[in-house]
């Protein structure tokens, strides 16, 4: 009979590096960055859809109350392409140059976004996000508008 005998530092190694996963996945889905205890609503125009995963994240210019012809581009963070996917949305959800109002949780730290909440479009549609410091909650349905390409079949 052959006995193999490993390294007395081998388990120690795959220990370390098994406790090291849990943490990783457990940083990457925490909500501690945003102030749950609020939430703001900013007015602007949409700079960016970036639909990929992990998460999906709007970007918004929002005028500069103290600079007249100035901008903040204010990001927000959203729930995964599959979770928005299962509630209406498509990567034409919102449009570059549309005008929305976001309803969000701010960041804790005072940085321009949070966690979007809702966005309130022009014609009144209001399209909801999920997750954030507070969970999901139910949410209405999203009404795509029907005239973007990809909406039409939903």
């Amino acid at each position: 009979m052959n006995i193999r005998r490993s390294s007395p530092f081998a388990i120690p190694y795959w220990l370390i590096a098994a406790a090291c996963l849990p943490s990783a996945a457990t940083a990457h889905h925490s909500y501690s960055m945003f102030d749950g205890s609020k939430t703001l609503t900013v007015e602007g125009t949409v700079a960016k859809l970036e639909w990929m995963n992990p998460h999906v994240y709007v970007w918004v210019y929002v005028p500069n109350k103290n600079a007249p012809r100035g901008y903040d581009l204010y990001a927000f963070e959203n729930g995964s392409t599959n979770v928005l996917t299962r509630l209406g949305w498509s990567k034409t959800a919102l449009v570059a140059g549309e005008k929305i109002s976001v309803e969000y949780w701010p960041l804790k730290d005072g940085r321009n976004g949070g966690h979007f909440l809702k966005a309130t479009h022009a014609d009144g549609r209001v399209t909801p996000g999920v997750g954030g410091p507070n969970g999901i909650r139910d949410v209405p349905a999203y009404t795509p508008d029907k005239s973007k390409p990809d909406a039409k079949d939903r």
